[in-house]
């Protein structure tokens, strides 16, 4: 009996014993964060200690992307011997390299992901609006995803992290180094009626204090989301913030903010486009009519049309990107926007340039473009670059493909009745769409938008006729005028 447990024992050494360490060095040379996978001979992933995981254990079989872990410069594990897939990343603008080593005893690899671009030399500055990850940990992340800057949310729901403590009014802005930038006073209001992203605030909201005990946040309706930014925008010191940033335009009440209380900017690249695949429905927002807008591509295509028909209708408001992670299965940045930037970083010139159109929304390809109006024309060029094949790039004019080309080129076609044009590209992908997309250009044509208009009536018809507004009279009173807003656009 006991030599049959020594036995035991010594094989349970044996199949463990072995080592895998994997170095990662920047280019010069010196130790780097990056995030890593570690894909086992069984397909299990594996994570060891004193790392970042970026889910925790058994959530790899919603993601892998929740398998994964940051560190700085590399890791040490140990492991049962066989073949190994490791995959090392360093955010948008480096090569993912994925590399296969057979461990036997000790296995040690060095590897130094490329960079193949560099948007920050050309002016151009990365940023996630939407994040859901500790503070303390965001550093490490913005540095690993290589991602400029990170509006972290303290307060969401019920959750405040100043609770308790002193507020931080003058420290909300927190420099990590001069390429690297947090914020801290970042609220999310997300119940009923959709997800209202309020940043750079000069105190709490108390949100968790609109929520009853015992009762799901999505059913908590009451008071509306309007009446949070409006409280948050009284705050409003100075030309920029608090900055509402409208986190998807699938929420159903997002045809009443846009119409009485206009965001900042509206999440394009939002959090339901994820690395490895697609969170394919609604949540409780409205659902989008899949005969129309089919499979994982369908959400986003879904997505652009909202967006389109609020352009065609004037509102100039900048489209954003975000990719919660820490709720959603994405890394840090992995939706980003792009501003470009003279000079040095500052929170305010990066948001300044949101809200000038000098910006670009990406979860892949990098776009270099030039878009005016000129002569009765619209005219330009486009050029990408990406990881990733490029299946081609597309002007579009009051939601309406005008011209197509590939991964680069040139254009000129009429203005004629158009009120804005965009660029958009997309990669070929499989599990995921990938794609980048420019804010519109206003241009000054006529064309007839009563369509969608009428589009946001029955909307909102909608929403009256939902039980929440039906057993509250103000939040039909508010409906009413949302609606009658959207009578009145021609």
């Amino acid at each position: 009996m006991m030599r049959l447990g020594l036995c035991a024992a010594v094989l349970t050494q044996a199949v463990i014993a072995a080592t895998l360490e994997v170095r990662v060095t920047g280019g010069d040379g010196r130790p780097a964060w990056a995030r890593f996978e570690i894909h086992a001979p069984d397909g299990a992933l594996r994570q060891p200690g004193g790392v970042i995981r970026s889910g925790p254990p058994g959530a790899e079989r919603r993601s892998p992307y929740l398998g994964s872990f940051v560190a700085k410069g590399g890791f040490e594990i140990n492991v049962s011997p066989g073949r190994y897939r490791v995959v090392v990343e360093r955010g948008l603008e480096y090569e993912r390299i994925v590399h296969t080593t057979e461990v036997k005893e000790r296995e040690t690899v060095t590897l130094q992901p490329r960079r193949w671009a560099n948007m920050r030399a050309r002016g151009w500055w990365s940023g996630d609006l939407h994040v859901h990850r500790p503070m303390d940990d965001v550093p490490a992340l913005l540095e690993a995803e290589d991602l400029n800057f990170g509006a972290v949310f303290t307060m969401w729901n019920r959750t405040d992290l100043w609770s308790g403590k002193q507020y931080p009014a003058t420290d909300l802005v927190r420099r990590i180094s001069d390429t690297h930038w947090m914020t801290v006073g970042n609220a999310e209001d997300e119940r009923g009626g959709g997800a209202w992203m309020l940043h750079q605030l000069a105190r709490p909201l108390g949100l968790e204090t609109f929520i009853p005990a015992g009762v799901r946040t999505n059913e908590v309706w009451t008071p509306a989301g309007i009446e949070h930014v409006r409280r948050a925008r009284e705050q409003k010191s100075g030309a920029m913030f608090p900055w509402f940033d409208l986190e998807k335009p699938i929420w159903w009440e997002t045809p009443v903010m846009m119409a009485l209380e206009t965001p900042d900017s509206i999440g394009m690249a939002h959090n339901h486009l994820n690395q490895y695949g697609v969170l394919d429905n609604e949540a409780w927002g409205r659902p989008r009519d899949t005969a129309k807008f089919p499979g994982p591509r369908g959400m986003l295509d879904y997505t652009l049309s909202l967006l389109y028909r609020y352009w065609n209708l004037g509102f100039r408001v900048p489209p954003s990107a975000g990719a919660a992670s820490g709720v959603l299965p994405n890394p840090v940045g992995y939706n980003r926007v792009y501003v470009k930037i003279d000079g040095a970083f500052s929170v305010d010139k990066w948001y300044q340039g949101l809200r000038e159109g000098r910006s670009f929304i990406t979860n892949g390809p990098l776009l270099e473009w030039d878009l005016r109006a000129a002569g009765g024309s619209i005219e330009g060029s486009v050029r990408t670059l990406a990881r990733e094949p490029v299946e081609g790039c597309e002007l579009v004019a009051s939601g309406v493909v005008v011209h197509r080309m590939g991964a680069a080129g040139r254009f000129k076609v009429p203005a004629g009745d158009h009120r804005w044009a965009a660029l958009r590209c997309f990669l070929r992908t499989r599990e995921t769409p990938r794609f980048a997309h420019t804010p519109p250009l206003f241009l000054e044509g006529k064309r007839d938008v009563s369509a969608d208009g009428r589009y946001f009536v029955d909307w909102i018809d909608e929403l009256i006729a939902r039980p929440a507004a039906v057993g509250d009279g103000g939040l039909r009173e508010l409906y009413g005028k949302a609606k009658a807003r959207y009578q009145e656009i021609r």
